[in-house]
């Protein structure tokens, strides 16, 4: 029996999601063509992509037992999954090589002229040692360079592409993070140089639902030396590949033409091509207008500081009090986004998170301090507790005091529903990476207040839904490289006249009225600030909107 999910647990070690038989279906539908084409998937687990390579290949006519080839790490999952291609299909046991695909050269698949598959998905802090070197330095060879941060997909990616003979094709289930993150620039480069025409199949339902990573399929024909044509065709669902393998005929003649020298050299997402033709014009425009700045070049975000053990380095004033830790030994710290509810964070918000559990009081010494006693006392009662001995602990010294703790100008959430909130940090708190902190660039001529302020325009809320990533559950997720990138108006008021506006929408999204403060924004920042029309403010209040809507409505079960 070959399995579409077989041994979810154990598969998960190997960074692998297993993909429905219909999108299978639909990939090697697309990519197999003739009865003698050679087929390969480079990591084939339960086997669903060669199943329906075999059932391919028998109907054009073509004999399974010549073209269907995988290769699999897993001793386990490549036995089974031989054993059962050979009992259905005849496929000699040969024809599946357990190896690391990265061991793999083009002389070991010389017959093959399609690749199918689901890359596992290893992040880059499991993706490392050997396999980390041995597959950057494979496709080194290629002349693609990644960073250390590259999770093990765009690596696998890539040594696909240079397996494949000229005239190959490419089918397969990839991560967002393609479009999305950083190192992605690379693959995606490669990947624009390598074939003729390339296709991106995004969903407005997910693909994997009970998954957080959202996913793509690419389809890729015709390698060579080209400069591609790259289309992109937004699916109601995944129903409609199972339609078009039924039908015979695919929807990819209305996909959309994209610029490809603006996607491949990262100047525009591919989210942007969701927008309409006004909305995405208007909002090319504003990031070259000469008022507008990346949050980047205004201020460092990154992300707080990291304890090692939180419930440890994190008291409560009861708790504090009751060890008798001295004042200068604490540093005030806010430890939960919901603790943000305006557009400053005051010493009364503090104290009030405080009572609700959404901050602390951060043990700090100062450097090369004596400890004082109820310190001293504190510290051996950690060590005792084996605290120090943890990763974090144990690689700093002294274990007990946490590095990289300093006052930010502003707060910046991260995992947000409606929009990430950016809040000006008056009472001089510290936070852990359950936030980003955001400091003022010296020359960046813009406050914390006033940063906050341009932050609620239409503007900067459609660039977030641009910039960052969907979650599972529809939750928005922005990396600080991500946060760098979004865009805001960046000369709406100055002095007096921004802190007086600062409260009073302060206190207006207190109360509850953040459409309101919102409108006010608008016309302050877009309208007086960089002569938009009332009708721009609501192309782009409606364009990001609709961002919104889609990733909640992709946060659902189908």
């Amino acid at each position: 029996m070959i399995e579409s999910n077989p041994q979810p647990d154990h598969a998960k070690a190997f960074g692998a999601f297993y993909t429905d038989a219909h999108v299978a279906r639909f990939l090697v539908w697309w990519a197999v063509r003739s009865p003698t084409d050679a087929v390969l998937d480079p990591s084939f687990g339960g086997g669903v992509f060669l199943k329906c390579a075999a059932e391919r290949l028998r109907e054009l006519g073509g004999w399974p037992e010549a073209g269907v080839h995988g290769v699999e790490l897993d001793p386990s999952i490549h036995a089974a999954t031989a054993a059962a291609m050979g009992s259905r299909f005849g496929v000699p046991p040969g024809n599946f090589v357990r190896r690391d695909f990265f061991e793999v050269g083009a002389e070991d698949v010389a017959d093959v002229n399609v690749i199918v598959g689901n890359p596992p998905f290893i992040r880059y802090q499991r993706f490392a040692g050997d396999a980390r070197r041995q597959a950057l330095a494979r496709i080194a060879l290629g002349g693609v360079q990644l960073s250390e941060l590259a999770s093990s997909w765009a690596p696998f990616l890539v040594h696909g592409v240079q397996l494949l003979p000229q005239g190959g094709r490419l089918a397969m289930v990839l991560p967002m993070e393609i479009f999305h993150a950083s190192y992605a620039a690379a693959v995606l480069r490669f990947v624009g140089r390598s074939f003729r025409r390339v296709y991106f199949l995004t969903f407005k339902r997910r693909l994997f639902p009970d998954l957080s990573q959202d996913a793509v399929l690419i389809l890729a024909e015709d390698k060579g030396d080209h400069e591609a044509q790259i289309r992109h065709r937004d699916l109601a669902s995944a129903d409609q590949l199972a339609e078009m393998v039924e039908t015979g005929r695919t929807t990819l003649a209305a996909a959309r033409r994209l610029d490809a020298p603006s996607l491949l050299g990262g100047r525009e997402r591919l989210v942007e091509q969701l927008l309409p033709r006004r909305a995405r014009q208007l909002y090319a425009e504003l990031k070259r207008h000469p008022d507008v700045r990346r949050l980047g070049e205004l201020a460092d975000v990154g992300i707080g500081y990291v304890t090692g053990a939180n419930e440890f380095f994190h008291v409560d004033a009861a708790r504090a009090k009751q060890l008798g830790l001295p004042p200068n030994y604490l540093r005030r710290a806010v430890t939960r986004g919901r603790a943000l509810r305006g557009l400053r964070f005051t010493q009364a918000d503090w104290d009030a998170a405080l009572a609700d559990g959404d901050a602390a009081f951060l043990l700090h010494p100062p450097d090369a301090a004596k400890l004082p006693d109820a310190v001293a006392r504190y510290v051996a009662a950690g060590e005792r507790n084996g605290v120090n001995s943890g990763y974090k602990c144990r690689s700093r010294k002294p274990w007990y005091r946490v590095p990289h703790v300093y006052v930010p100008d502003a707060f910046l959430t991260y995992m947000s529903g409606l929009c990430p909130r950016l809040v000006a940090n008056e009472c001089a708190a510290v936070a852990p990476n359950t936030l980003h902190v955001v400091r003022l660039r010296p020359l960046a001529a813009v406050g914390a207040a006033e940063l906050a302020t341009v932050w609620q325009s239409s503007l900067t809320r459609l660039s977030v839904e641009v910039e960052g990533h969907s979650m599972g559950g529809g939750m928005l997720k922005l990396e600080p490289t991500e946060a760098q990138r979004v865009v805001v108006a960046a000369h709406p008021l100055r002095g007096d006249a921004s802190a007086r506006t600062a409260e009073v929408l302060d206190k207006l999204i207190r109360g509850g009225g953040e459409e309101a403060a919102d409108a006010s924004v608008d016309k302050l920042v877009l309208v007086q600030g960089l002569g938009l029309s009332e009708k721009d403010c609501r192309t782009l209040r409606a364009a990001a909107r609709a961002l919104r809507t889609r990733r909640y409505t992709r946060g659902e079960v189908a």
